[in-house]
């Protein structure tokens, strides 16, 4: 009886050895190709929220430090002058947590945004135009009829990026 368990146990380790080394090479193998397709994502969703980023004349970079989920650094390639900062940020709404990008230039005006996820009940809070593009100014946002708390949470979002971008900009990090 034991004979036969150390045989049962033997295999299942040989079995799960197979496996992990396995999983290894896949992993190898696979690593570069998912990061390099995350990071035409990124490039993809940051031109989508900076229309004027250009990836001949400017670098982009993360910033571990900054308060936000995530931060995108878009300096000039010549200068290294300091030209827009993007947030990953979110906020509670009423049925889910909004999440948003957000480009700030170094004039602390909002020069796009997307809403990243939702699952909002009311309104569409994802193609809704909350009037900020070109606008530091919370007194211009334009609520979304019908969708108080998610006006909220998106109007929360702005007001984080815009607080984040001036530490950022004032801060002079690149």
């Amino acid at each position: 009886m034991i004979k036969k368990s150390l045989i049962t146990a033997s295999v299942l380790s040989i079995f799960a050895l197979i496996c992990a080394a396995l999983l290894g090479v896949v992993n190898f193998f696979t690593s570069p190709v998912i990061k390099a397709h995350e990071e035409e994502n990124i490039k993809k969703s940051i031109s989508l929220v900076c229309p004027l980023y250009d990836s001949n004349t400017m670098d982009i970079t993360t910033n571990e430090d900054s308060k936000a989920k995530t931060t995108y650094l878009v300096s000039s390639k010549e200068t290294e002058e300091l030209l827009y900062v993007i947030y990953i940020v979110d906020a509670t709404g009423y049925a889910s947590t909004i999440e948003m990008m957000i480009s700030v230039d170094k004039d602390y005006k909002i020069t796009g945004y997307k809403v990243l996820s939702s699952a909002e009940t009311k309104g569409d809070i994802k193609s809704h135009d909350f009037n900020m593009i070109g606008s530091n100014n919370l007194d211009s946002f334009d609520t979304l009829a019908g969708s108080t708390y998610s006006s909220k949470a998106v109007k929360k979002c702005f007001k984080l990026a815009l607080s984040y971008a001036k530490e950022e900009f004032e801060g002079g990090q690149k």
